[in-house]
């Protein structure tokens, strides 16, 4: 018979589900929340099959969160505030040479028309 595998997740601060995996593969689940059990690739390869999305969308943001010991997938609102709240990038290179370049142009009054 088959073993059976506990799927555990581990939620930052926030609750977003930030990491999955099984019972096969931890040593220790302190920090780490069962959310199911069975048989199968589905548990015993949790990272990969147990969820229906990957964990984290090309947005960087993570699908899933942990409500109540649950899984739960979350809110394209959720997703918005976690991008609205992320500071500005650096600004490139390039972005710094084109601003002096402009300052320049600016102070020496040399702008060309657009």
């Amino acid at each position: 018979m088959d073993e059976k595998y506990i799927v555990y997740v581990r939620a930052d601060e926030t609750g977003r589900i930030v990491e999955i995996n099984s019972s096969a593969f931890l040593v220790d689940t302190e920090g780490w929340t069962a959310i199911d059990e069975g048989y199968g690739d589905k548990y015993h390869h949790a990272q990969g099959n147990y969820f229906p999305l990957p964990l984290y969308g090309t947005n960087g943001c993570a699908n899933y969160k942990l409500a109540d010991g649950t899984p739960a997938l979350r809110t394209e609102a959720e997703k918005a505030a976690e991008i609205a709240a992320r500071p500005a990038p650096e600004p490139t290179q390039l972005d710094r040479v084109e601003a002096q370049i402009t300052y320049t142009a600016m102070i020496t009054d040399t702008m060309l028309e657009g």
